[in-house]
């Protein structure tokens, strides 16, 4: 039998505890039965819906912004949009599932990481995620579909490549942002053979020449 991932129903605690008289109506971790007859992340726990009601302040966007920047997460769906870890330097693309999800946001995590029950980032009132999802559309409405705006730090390519050896806020901010995309990284402002490593791998995964250096394609892949 499935178990709900205590990170999911975190998720929803963390929802309920910062917006008390939100909808519930859509919340959901375990699959239904139109679920069971197709391959989902629900059906093993590792899912989680939360009701998009803006009039409460929960907002889905909101809820999806700060659902990209968690490590545990994989992919997030809203509004008829959705956003893959493994494809992060394409941002949000269009979604054409059946179910459009816009009367919630759809979260899956990684089954490794279904027992950390870290706060979830809505669950700080005073907190901003730092790529917000355009602004709500009521279910059923006719509003724009929510798209990554652009990060606030990302400013154009600085013009000299960071390589093993550099130092400083530069470096900084690019291991920031890779840790934003769920990389593994002390944020140090050494670019050591660690951090190295880690952008051969984020280069790799976005299909740019995998150098080790953040040239200008991998800049612009990293700040897209």
């Amino acid at each position: 039998m499935p178990s709900e991932a205590p990170a999911c129903r975190k998720a929803l605690q963390d929802a309920s505890k910062r917006w008390p008289s939100r909808d519930r109506e859509n919340d959901g971790i375990i699959g239904d039965a139109r679920h069971q007859k197709r391959k989902s992340d629900h059906n093993l726990g590792n899912a989680v819906d939360i009701t998009h009601d803006p009039a409460s302040g929960c907002d889905g966007a909101l809820i999806a912004a700060f659902a990209i920047e968690d490590a545990r997460v994989t992919y997030v769906i809203f509004n008829r949009r959705i956003y893959n870890r493994h494809r992060a330097a394409d941002g949000w693309r269009a979604y054409h599932g059946e179910n459009p999800h816009t009367h919630h946001c759809h979260i899956s995590i990684d089954a490794n990481k279904r027992d950390d029950v870290s706060p979830w980032g809505w669950s700080d009132a005073h907190a901003t995620p730092a790529h917000p999802v355009a602004g709500p559309v009521e279910p059923g409405g006719t509003q724009p579909e929510p798209v990554l705006k652009k990060p606030v730090h990302a400013d154009p390519f600085p013009g000299v490549p960071l390589r093993r050896g550099a130092r400083g806020v530069l470096v900084r901010r690019v291991q920031e942002r890779l840790r934003a995309l769920g990389w593994e990284i002390v944020v140090d402002g050494d670019y050591g053979p660690h951090t190295e490593g880690t952008v051969r791998g984020a280069q790799q995964r976005w299909e740019v020449v995998v150098s080790g250096v953040v040239d200008d394609r991998t800049w612009r892949a990293l700040f897209r």
